[in-house]
């Protein structure tokens, strides 16, 4: 099964929104949130928004997309140790390398918060990443200051070699100025492909998903 992980700018890019997009795409493909904090009590279950929003549809129950869930709605490491409990970057690199789905060919990964963000007191998304050796899909929020998040998160996934497949352009903001020229000048600067557009509300566009194994 081929694996990608995805991340983004900050932590309201949209990553959730544009990983479902990207598993109604692949037909043969499931989405995952192993880790997530902000979680609600439902029916005596903690329960992930993001996590429902890629359940559906999918042969995975919530224990298996999202078996990492945690109440207090701040960055996965102060989370986990809100409740006494800790993440462990190889027990998660384990889960997602071994998670085997009957007749899906690619497993999308969506991580919590940017890359730098803590799973530890010491490690990040990149140690993960370094361990796991799963390529990324960087997903750009497209609003004001979007060039320096995106440009400042490649330079990161450079400086620790991690694999790129590309980024997603991702509209939030239906009434942002200059919204192409800030698409353009990303892809001019950014040092990995345009994957695909993705409008405000809308599916995917100007699609070149080649890079992505299905």
């Amino acid at each position: 099964m081929n694996r990608y992980f995805i991340t983004g700018t900050d932590t309201d890019c949209g990553k959730t929104y544009v990983t479902r997009k990207l598993a109604d795409f692949f037909t043969q493909s499931v989405a995952i949130k192993p880790v997530a904090s902000g979680c609600l009590m439902n029916k005596n279950q903690l329960i992930s928004s993001d996590a429902e929003l890629l359940i559906h549809n999918s042969p995975l129950s919530m224990e298996q997309t999202n078996p990492w869930r945690f109440p207090l709605p701040v960055s996965p490491h102060l989370a986990a140790d809100e409740v006494g409990a800790n993440l462990n970057i190889h027990e998660l690199a384990d889960y997602c390398l071994n998670l085997e789905v009957q007749g899906a060919k690619t497993l999308f990964i969506e991580g919590a918060g940017g890359l730098m963000v803590p799973l530890t007191n010491q490690e990040t998304w990149v140690d993960f990443l370094k361990v796991s050796e799963i390529p990324v899909v960087l997903v750009v929020g497209m609003q004001l200051g979007c060039i320096n998040h995106a440009l400042l998160t490649g330079l990161a996934l450079q400086a620790h070699q991690i694999e790129c497949a590309g980024w997603i352009a991702n509209c939030l903001d239906p009434d942002m100025l200059l919204l192409e020229e800030n698409i353009q000048t990303i892809k001019n600067l950014l040092k990995f492909p345009l994957l695909a557009t993705l409008p405000y509300a809308g599916d995917l566009i100007d699609i070149n998903l080649s890079s992505i194994k299905s």
